[in-house]
């Protein structure tokens, strides 16, 4: 009896019609072939110790917040052994919380876009993926706004208009373009037509980096595809926030005028309610942290959009989503580790081989290079290493300052780190619903002409007011909170500071830095406590305790390169071309080596948590990545077959492409 085999060769059509059959079954049969789903056992993470580390580890990840989660979670569930490396005492990086005083408080993750609260919605079904449904976001009421700025008195206002001093922004364009409108001039229609304008614009820069997270994504032979729209948002990212508003707001330009030219701004705005509105359409300023005058128009339209449809905030404690993310690394024979500071990556003939790892307890205790020389530095190999702690900490810290992609970096990047901030976390006497707390956030601006509001406080920060400060109250928005601590509320407000003013306490034992700085932070407290029981007066004589953190909390406790909040700084060199192989990208030049969170794709918890997604993709590969891709979309059309059972599982999938890349 002939075989199979006998019978193709004898019929060579027969073979040439079954072999591009066989390869297409085979593709099809990797792509649906996922990873079983393991038994997840839910804890936080061990101190790090060499015999902790598993063996034959495929990737090693520096850093464990949003980003760092996200790419061991996803590399995880391809299959992948993962080992995340975490130097704090917890992981989760911006997104873990701590307590004190019989009190909590989040660090940086203070609200999130309602997206991330519906399980289908993009940025909600990459979360309900990685953790299985397990982490829940509850969205702020619609009945509410999810942010409002509040403004000094200002008597410069339009004769006839109102002299309103607080500004609200509701779910929706259009609920937010009514609100700010009645509370500026509610009479002119030309304004508000150019402020649906300016909105539609932040929608389109929206569009532009979710082309860009397509492009990173794609092969090279199809980047085509996607070139168009990314170059329109890097045109974007060559206007600043001031200029593109003056454009839009002042001379009234169209989208496609504005992308033909931008012209530039003039240092004052001279009518009353165009400069009001320009200083309120600057809200999201806070999520990026850059004044007018330099901020990328980029960050600021896809920040805008990105909150446009509302807020929410976790179900329970932030650290929760670290610990869910790297526990499914641990069911997959991984590891997630703390008190693990990673000294340098190994480089092997050219190629990223693994990292020297030291406990941080160890480290924190010597007072001198001698005494660090002596802790002993554990190597660990790998086939891949992610840095998801800033580009900034990957060249001026990890890897050896004689390669010459350092130095190339050194010598050609014209980006620099983020600014940082100044954070004061407050527990306050009973419970928010008995304190008449506020269910959504507070911005408080100092007046109007923010330019120079931030050169004000920048040149005398002990003696004018922030330009900037965020009011949150996570108790009112975290559904779990008062079971968990009742009668007791917590507040927290975070305004900008730079690191070159403490950076001369740097060098000084944390907790101990000296009177000077201590008098110092006090000053800065002072500011922020005034704006608190100024705008939220019936807080007052209910703060039972009180803390600063500053820059410096942030180098030590979250390794920010100089204390940088947000990765690299949203200027408009960010997206110049000489930059775009530095940030906004998962790949280095080193093989073997990718980056993670912030500088893979934005700023933000959502935005990092992207820039994870966008590291897994290139160390998986194209082909991995569309197994990966699959996995997502299966999962997305899962949630929307069980919102609509109507769905076949055909339309539910092309439904979960279609909301995917929207």
């Amino acid at each position: 009896m002939n075989t199979i085999t006998d019978l193709l060769f004898q019929n060579p059509s027969t073979f040439i019609v079954l072999l591009p059959l066989l390869f297409i079954a085979s593709f099809i049969f990797y792509i649906t072939r996922w990873p079983q789903a393991r038994p997840v056992q839910f804890r936080r993470a061990d101190r790090f110790r060499p015999e902790k580390v598993p063996s034959n580890i495929d990737t090693i990840v520096i850093g464990s917040g949003s980003g760092g989660s996200t790419v061991a979670n996803l590399l995880a569930q391809s299959g992948q052994r993962v080992l995340v490396l975490e130097q704090h005492s917890v992981t989760g990086g911006c997104t873990h919380s701590f307590r004190e005083e019989g009190c909590e408080w989040d660090t940086g993750l203070h609200y999130v876009s309602k997206a991330m609260a519906t399980p289908t919605k993009r940025a909600g079904a990459i979360m309900s993926f990685m953790s299985r449904g397990k982490q829940s976001f509850t969205p702020f009421p619609t009945s509410t706004p999810y942010d409002e700025i509040v403004f000094p008195k200002d008597a410069n206002v339009k004769d006839g208009a109102p002299n309103e001093f607080s500004h609200k922004f509701y779910d929706g364009v259009n609920r937010t373009v009514s609100s700010v409108i009645g509370s500026i001039d509610p009479s002119d229609n030309e304004l508000k037509h150019r402020v649906d304008t300016f909105m539609d614009i932040c929608l389109d820069v929206h569009n532009g980096f979710v082309a860009l997270g397509i492009y990173r994504l794609l092969p090279s032979y199809l980047k085509f595809l996607m070139k168009d729209k990314v170059e329109r948002l890097y045109k974007y990212g060559s206007m600043t926030v001031k200029d593109a508003q003056h454009a839009v707001l002042k001379l009234g330009y169209s989208k496609e005028e504005l992308l033909k030219n931008c012209p530039t701004a003039p240092e004052m705005e001279d009518d009353p309610s165009i400069r009001r509105m320009t200083a309120v359409l600057t809200h999201p300023i806070g999520d990026y942290a850059v004044q007018p005058r330099d901020a990328t128009f980029a960050a600021h339209g896809v920040t805008m959009a990105h909150y446009v449809n509302g807020g929410a905030y976790t179900v329970g404690a932030t650290q929760n989503i670290s610990t869910r993310l790297t526990s499914m690394v641990r069911s997959f024979g991984g590891e997630a580790l703390i008190d693990a500071t990673v000294r340098g990556i190994i480089i092997e003939n050219g190629r990223a081989v693994g990292v020297k790892v030291s406990n941080t307890d160890e480290l924190e205790e010597c007072t001198s290079e001698e005494d660090l020389a002596k802790v002993p530095a554990v190597e660990v190999r790998a086939k891949n290493v992610v840095c998801a702690t800033s580009v900034y900490n990957l060249y001026n810290k990890f890897l050896p300052q004689d390669l010459p992609v350092v130095k190339k970096f050194k010598d050609e990047a014209t980006i620099r780190q983020s600014n940082g901030h100044v954070f004061l976390f407050c527990k306050l006497r009973g419970n928010a619903d008995e304190i008449g707390l506020p269910d959504h956030n507070l911005w408080y601006f100092n007046g109007y002409d923010l330019d120079d509001a931030f050169d004000k406080y920048f040149a005398n920060p002990t003696e004018v007011r922030p330009p900037t400060v965020y009011i949150g109250f996570p108790c009112t928005k975290d559904i779990t909170w008062q079971k968990r601590f009742p009668n007791v509320s917590n507040c927290i407000l975070i305004s900008d500071g730079l690191y070159e003013w403490f950076e001369q306490w740097s060098d000084k034992p944390v907790r101990n830095r000296g009177e000077e700085y201590l008098e110092f932070k006090d000053k800065l407290t002072h500011h922020l406590l005034d704006i608190l029981q100024e705008f939220v007066p019936q807080v007052k004589g209910r703060i039972e305790y009180h803390h600063l953190g500053t820059p410096l909390s942030e180098e030590t406790f979250l390794a920010s390169y100089r204390g940088g909040s947000y990765g690299t700084q949203c200027v408009t060199e960010m997206f110049a071309p000489i930059n775009r192989n530095w940030t906004t990208t998962p790949f280095t030049e080193v093989p073997g080596l990718y980056l993670a969170g912030s500088d893979a794709f934005l700023p933000s918890v959502t935005g990092a948590m992207y820039g994870g997604c966008l590291s897994a993709s290139a160390v998986l590969g194209t082909l991995g990545t569309m197994r990966l891709g699959h996995a997502i979309l299966t999962h997305l059309a899962m949630r929307l077959r069980e919102e609509n059972p109507k769905l076949s599982k055909i339309e539910a999938y092309m439904l979960a492409v279609k909301k995917f890349t929207e």
